[in-house]
């Protein structure tokens, strides 16, 4: 051998698998024979050893969870925090041949020798999930791909099929033909590669770059890297071994690939395919197994039993520090803006501004303008923001940054916004970090389009991912964040991005960035200035077609700016501080902001009007939750019909705004409580249900629903969406209450009692639908009526809105019916009459007039056919005055 190493005889003999843990910082070592070591390299302290099940043929983990798969069709878990084995999760009847975990360690993928892709969802209660996808062959390998959430299948017929996780359900992204060996497993007990099954040594697992940008494919004798990002995953390079692979892996910071053969291993410069080591060895009959890098070390397992650990193989690469970078780039602009006399004389000025502010704040007789645009930023607080108070990994907390304000012991309270619920970048759909071991993950917005999230990994740059609900639009795409973006807004055509700044200290710009979805030739870069303590709070892009999409940026301070699809800054106003900006398919604007804790005001204004507004700082009914965890706005939107919609955290409560095209006539209108509809009024089997809501079309809200989840926002995989239709909060559901067995048994004698309760039950609902169907109708046809006024609602459109109007009013009269029946069943003459009178259509009131008279209510009768003659006279009026016209 040409390099130094170290032979860790843990194991007389058997298949020694080797792994590497960074979360507990150990290596691992599992063989055939049934036990699994870990071991400190940095000490000769004896390993913990951990009991596991024979024959094993795969070790993956995440985190402290550790699984692995043997012949017998086991998939054993492993707690690598206790360090005991917390037994099988599932068993095929044939052989397991690879695990991998995914979704922050949420569920896990496994298959093999069964025609079958199992997927175990671990966060479903106590009990583990088990869904199974057809495969068309067996599984002789599987990758994971933690950016982009996806599963490469390596399956026995030498095709590669890549699966989309992100959702629950899996789906086909694409399929590679004839691009591994084909590897057919004949080892159903104990895997002898020595010699009956030497025919099986060889990889056919691929490996994703750590950036997800490339996928590693071992073909044989060579490793192809096809690219995601082209349109039919072309191969975009080939690095030749000349050698049968057994098993190949790249270093943790990408740069270099270490290639396993028979008899020696390889590691070459993974950016220019240059050989930089080769070492070979002699295990007298016996073969190298499997190899893993951490850091600059390199260990290899055997198929006898030793390990092998090759200390400081290649050169140690300093790892780059990401947030350094950017602190870098800033202190560069620092210092270019010392060279502008301009710049410099600004500071000067801004200098002096604060001496003044520190003193009029001493003497309690004034306070700094810019407290109340920032509202008193103290990044200190950083549990208590706009996403509530549900803790956020360390790597993320902004306590490591000081203060963006100057704020001294003498500033009055009732003058300056309290700290306690600060402004923090926010974006429509957008999550709090969600850490899985070293990975930190986000999703920066969500809408009925589509969604962006983000993935950080430690000493790597952040990488975003863009997926559709609807994949037949568009193909998710992913890209490399070299920026830092966490502000996003995406529609039909792209996605915009932007950097917040509101981790950074004295930034005087940020960026903004946009690219189309299926191009980023058309993409453009945007620099916009920031004043001293100002961040961006929201962007958003409208609805519209790309070609008069406006683009609109907000900040702490107040300053809203638009900018054409081109880039170009078409127009800037000042208001209270943001809070969210949302858009229209028709561009209009809507604007939240902050006057003071708990009080927010919202504006309305059209982007295609010359900025006019339809509302301007009216009070909005929203507010924090005292809840931890709750967010202050769960979902914010448009309809159809371009009424802006919103759903607070505080009562989750979807909420319309009616009647604003009218000045100063606005109103909002509760038309779901979305956390009685999912959890069923507090169903004991749903009670931890939870909505999240994505937009609101057909009077149906279409939402995601988060099942047995303590927190209040989506996570990874995300379930598909689904459509809840609209009730208005008026009637009192009651609680069906779950049967004890005592009740069942007595439910043998009292069937015929029971039964009439029930009955009574369900009049009593009938009576209550009927009630809120009246309310419904009432409301969406105000709705509807109001839409029919806009000028800019098309004849399509407005025929549309007829027919839903029609509909809204036969309902209205229906509902009407209902209740004015059985009023006249409960006697209750006074209350029929009154709704009687309700009644528009002369059919209804027709139908009403028979109750009365079969019901032998004669005047009732009587009173309902003189309002019916009334009404006709109107109706002959009314076209007699049309005829003269």
């Amino acid at each position: 051998m040409s390099s130094s190493y170290k032979k860790i005889s843990a194991f007389p003999g058997g298949n020694s698998f080797v792994h590497y843990n960074t979360t507990i910082d150990r290596l691992i070592i599992a063989n055939s024979e049934g036990v699994l070591k870990c071991f400190n390299i940095q000490d000769d302290q004896q390993p913990t050893a951990i009991d596991i099940g024979e024959n094993i043929t795969s070790v993956c983990s995440d985190g402290k969870s550790l699984i692995v798969t043997n012949t017998e069709g086991q998939l054993e878990l492993i707690n690598l925090d206790t360090m005991e084995s917390d037994g099988n999760l599932f068993r095929f009847e044939l052989p397991l041949r690879d695990a991998v975990f995914i979704n922050s360690g949420n569920r896990i993928v496994c298959g093999g020798d069964e025609n079958k892709l199992v997927v175990i969802d671990r966060g479903n209660g106590n009990e583990n999930k088990v869904t199974k996808v057809p495969l068309p062959d067996s599984v002789s390998g599987l990758s994971y791909n933690i950016n982009a959430e996806i599963v490469v299948v390596s399956l026995s017929n030498g095709n590669c099929q890549v699966y989309s996780v992100v959702n629950e359900e899996l789906n086909l992204l694409h399929t590679l033909k004839d691009c591994i060996g084909m590897k057919v497993a004949e080892s159903m007990d104990k895997v002898d590669y020595n010699d009956e099954h030497h025919e099986e040594l060889f990889s056919t697992k691929t490996e994703w770059t750590k950036d997800g940008k490339y996928l590693l494919v071992p073909d044989l004798n060579q490793i192809k890297l096809y690219d995601r990002d082209s349109n039919d995953w072309q191969i975009s390079k080939k690095i030749e071994v000349g050698s049968k692979i057994i098993d190949f892996n790249l270093s943790q910071d990408n740069s270099h690939l270490a290639v396993l053969l028979l008899d020696k291993f390889i590691i070459y410069d993974f950016k220019s395919n240059k050989l930089i080591e080769e070492t070979s060895f002699d295990f007298d009959g016996f073969y190298p197994l499997n190899l893993t890098w951490n850091k600059n070390h390199l260990f290899v397992g055997t198929t006898h039993g030793q390990s092998l650990i090759y200390k400081d193989i290649v050169k140690k690469q300093p790892q780059p520090n990401i947030d350094n970078l950017f602190l870098q780039v800033e202190s560069d602009l620092e210092e270019d803006d010392l060279g502008d006399p301009l710049l410099a004389k600004q500071d000067e000025l801004e200098a002096d501004e604060d001496i003044f502010s520190k003193k009029r704040k001493s003497n309690g007789d004034g306070y700094n303008l810019h407290q109340e645009d920032s509202l008193i930023l103290d990044q200190d607080d950083d549990d208590e923001d706009l996403f509530g108070e549900e803790p956020i990994p360390e790597r993320h907390s902004h306590k490591r940054f000081k203060s963006n304000g100057t704020h001294s012991n003498g500033i009055h309270t009732s003058a300056a916004i309290p700290k306690e619920f600060p402004i923090k970048p926010y974006s429509p759909g957008s999550t709090p970090f969600e850490n899985s071991g070293s990975v930190d993950r986000r999703y920066l917005t969500m809408n009925n389009t589509g969604y962006a999230w983000c993935v950080k990994q430690q000493h790597q740059q952040q990488n975003i991912s863009v997926s559709f609900f609807d994949r037949s639009q568009h193909r998710d795409y992913n890209f490399v964040d070299n920026v830092g973006y966490d502000l996003a807004s995406i529609n039909n055509d792209g996605i915009l991005l932007c950097r917040s700044g509101y981790d950074e200290k004295s930034k005087r710009s940020t960026t903004l960035y946009y690219r189309d979805h299926e191009s980023e030739l058309e993409a453009w870069e945007k620099k916009i200035p920031l004043l001293k303590d100002e961040y961006i709070v929201s962007v958003c892009i409208s609805q519209q077609d790309q070609d008069k999409s406006v683009i609109t940026v907000g900040s702490n301070f107040g300053y809203v700016r638009f900018f054409n699809s081109a880039g170009l800054c078409i127009n800037l106003i000042k208001t209270n501080p943001v809070v969210c900006l949302v858009s229209s398919t028709q561009g209009n604007l809507f604007m939240i902001n902050q006057v003071m804790t708990n009080v927010f005001t919202y504006s309305l204004l059209s982007l295609g009007q010359d900025y006019r507004f339809y509302q301007q700082n009216v009070d909005l009914p929203l507010r924090h939750s005292a809840a931890a965890g709750t967010p202050l706005i769960k979902g914010i939107f448009f309809n159809e019909y371009d009424d802006p919609c919103i759903v607070g955290g505080h009562d989750d409560t979807l909420l319309i705004l009616s009647q604003w095209r009218v000045e100063n006539n606005s109103k909002w209108i509760p038309v779901l409580n979305c956390s009685q509809a999912v959890s069923n009024n507090g169903d004991e089997s749903r009670k931890h249900w939870k909505c999240w809501p994505l937009g609101l079309y057909d009077n149906r809200l279409n939402c995601l629903i988060l099942k047995n989840s303590q927190s209040q926002y989506p996570k990874f995989p995300l379930p598909l969406p689904i459509e809840l239709d609209i009730e208005l909060p008026v009637i009192v559901k009651e609680e069906k209450k779950p049967k004890k067995k005592s009740d069942v048994l007595d439910d043998l004698d009292d069937d015929d009692e029971d039964k009439e309760d029930e009955d009574s039950d369900q009049i009593k609902q009938d009576n209550n639908d009927a009630e809120e169907n009246f309310v419904r109708s009432l409301t969406l046809g105000s709705l509807l009526t109001a839409t029919l006024g806009d000028e800019l609602i098309n004849e399509e459109d407005k025929s549309t809105i007829l027919e839903k109007v029609h509909e809204l009013g036969m309902m209205y009269d229906k509902s009407l019916l209902k209740l004015y029946a059985d009023a006249c069943k409960e006697a209750q003459i006074t209350k029929a009459w009154k709704v009687a009178k309700m009644i528009k259509k002369d059919k209804a009131l027709h139908a009403a007039f028979r109750i009365a008279e079969r019901m032998e209510y004669l005047q009732l009768a009587q009173r309902i056919q003189n309002r019916r003659e009334q009404l006709m006279e109107l109706d002959a009026d009314e076209d007699d005055e049309d005829d003269d016209l």
